[in-house]
């Protein structure tokens, strides 16, 4: 049986990737180094923006540099490829007619992961970029599993947008009380789960330590689906919930 590498179109963000890149090694149930996935990672921090093309498709093009990026990672021999960023898969199905490597979709995996664990979810929110949402990247995938969905209001989306980008990618404190605000308007809408469908939201999610099953990360989810595709075996969620207190990367 051949080795089976993981490729990463990382960089966007950079933070988000380097996380990602921890989370393989510590979510995976391992007692030496060969117990763990090889991967190949392309931490490409200069792809243009993905939300600022969805939104005005005059602004630089980003598929051009991923589908390098992705046809650089298929010579390399990898056998299947990660993207640790949520908005970047409006170009999912253009990317993956590129490369016959597999693509491993966070969105179809996050949604299904939830499904999957929780028969008694009726109603997802989305916490994502302006992007993501436009896109209505989660919202298909939850009408395809016949989950309704909510998504922030106007004033929301916007504190959202300033959480993301002005502050965890700026290298900024996050401000958690807003965070925890607007996942508790999803709640009052009725959310059974809420989705944190950016990966700079994951990033939150491990700095405060949050231990709750109704919020699932999807870079959690997308790691967790990695291990699995190459080969080895991931540790169950609670212990990965130990663990994320040691995972900061200040």
């Amino acid at each position: 049986m051949s080795e089976k590498i993981l490729g990463v179109l990382g960089g966007i963000g950079p933070l988000a990737t380097v996380y990602f890149m921890d989370m393989l090694v510590k979510m995976t149930d391992a007692d030496c180094d060969q117990g763990h996935i090889p991967v190949l990672c392309y931490n490409h921090s200069t792809i243009p923006d993905r939300t600022e093309y969805i939104l005005d498709n005059a602004k630089p093009n980003p598929l051009p540099v991923m589908e390098n990026d992705a046809l650089l990672l298929e010579k390399a021999g990898v056998s299947h490829i990660a993207i640790p960023c949520n908005t970047a898969h409006y170009f999912y199905e253009q990317l993956q007619k590129k490369v016959n490597v597999p693509i491993i979709n966070i969105i179809e995996e996050t949604v299904n992961y939830i499904t999957a664990h929780n028969a008694n979810v009726r109603k997802i929110g989305i916490l994502a970029t302006e992007g993501t949402i436009a896109a209505r990247a989660y919202q298909n995938v939850c009408a395809a599993h016949g989950v309704d969905y909510a998504t922030p209001n106007d004033f929301d989306k916007k504190s959202l947008m300033n959480i993301i980008y002005h502050q965890v990618k700026a290298g900024k404190p996050a401000d958690f009380e807003e965070f925890m605000r607007i996942i508790g308007v999803m709640k009052h809408e009725g959310c059974d789960a809420v989705i944190l469908g950016c990966t700079e939201l994951s990033i939150i999610h491990r700095d405060f330590n949050m231990n709750r099953p109704d919020v699932v990360d999807s870079l959690e989810v997308l790691a967790r689906r990695c291990i699995e595709l190459c080969g080895k075996k991931p540790i169950s969620p609670r212990a990965n919930t130990e663990l994320r207190a040691d995972t900061t990367l200040r």
